[in-house]
């Protein structure tokens, strides 16, 4: 082997300290066929969508949710998350139906309690009595329709979570001229969700090393008040040095930073961005006072005999 083959074969250990034209260099060098750069698919549940779009249709739904007072809607958004969900490749239905299903699940069970078996009031409409406990129509109707709504907005907020990343959400916000300091604070929040999740699997692993049984739930219980200590303490000193870093960088010197990827933003989604929310006042306003005909949580009890 040659002296420059030498050199390449050593500088080729670690591909990711090396520039493209260092590595075709190097493979020129060595004799070996030069890397390809592969073509990544964009997401195909918001690549066609600029990230200003996301996040007005994002506020539209939760608008509907908690404007609309009708369980139709935050059931009928429910659904649409979910079949977006199920045919996202990104996102995953598995993924999307379990976190639904650990944040919604117990304030289920809470609503369904406090609501449905502790109502309060004297001229209710008696189902079940057992002692202080009663199951009314007015109870299971204001618990529907509570849990539907904070099912919906959670089912809203995880699919626009797993779809998207820091990058835009700072971008959308940028072009809906949110301030700069609001935008770099909720993409900084974004992007801190999957780093805690990192950190925290590398601390079991880490723990499991030393002999732990991590793969037992009580044994994880105990052991992570100690993770998340060293979490938070390691996630305040990345904010902090990514602070200095892009103040050094000229951070806040621009009113309107350039955009960190190039999003496809047609006369339709411009038009979009202002009718939708439009639609939705309109909606909302007709809902509040009774001109739009949909049935309340009590109605749809009635009509399933309830």
């Amino acid at each position: 082997m040659g002296a420059a083959q030498t050199a390449a074969a050593a500088l080729s250990l670690h591909p990711a300290f090396r520039p493209p034209a260092l590595s075709r260099g190097l493979s020129a060098l060595s004799g070996a066929e030069p890397a390809r750069v592969t073509w990544q698919q964009p997401n195909q549940l918001t690549g066609g969508l600029h990230p200003a779009t996301e996040l007005v249709l994002l506020g539209c739904g939760l608008l509907l949710v908690y404007g609309v007072p009708s369980p139709v809607v935050p059931a009928a958004l429910l659904v649409i998350a979910g079949l977006a969900a199920a045919f996202s490749p990104r996102v995953g239905f598995g993924r999307w139906l379990l976190t639904l299903t650990f944040l919604a699940g117990p304030m289920l069970v809470m609503v369904g309690i406090i609501q449905g078996l502790f109502y309060p009031g004297a001229d209710v409409t008696v189902l079940w009595e057992w002692g202080p406990a009663a199951v009314t129509v007015e109870g299971l109707s204001v618990a529907a329709q509570l849990w539907l709504r904070v099912a919906a907005m959670i089912g809203l907020c995880a699919l626009f979570g797993f779809a998207t990343d820091a990058s835009r959400v700072f971008d959308g916000m940028i072009a809906l001229r949110a301030p700069l300091t609001l935008a770099y604070i909720c993409s900084t929040a974004m992007s801190l969700i999957p780093l805690l999740g990192a950190q925290i699997h590398q601390g079991l692993q880490a723990r499991a090393a030393r002999g732990w049984p991590t793969d037992r739930l009580i044994t994880r219980m105990r052991l992570l008040p100690g993770i998340l200590t060293s979490v938070i303490i390691t996630s305040l000193t990345q904010l902090d040095q990514r602070h200095d870093a892009l103040a050094q960088r000229g951070f806040g010197s621009s009113r309107r930073p350039t955009p960190a990827r190039s999003y496809p933003n047609g006369t339709l989604q411009r038009v979009a961005r202002w009718v939708a929310p439009m639609l939705v006042v309109l909606l909302v306003a007709a809902a509040l006072v009774d001109m739009l005909p949909l049935p309340s949580a009590r109605e749809i009890l009635e009509v399933l005999g309830v």
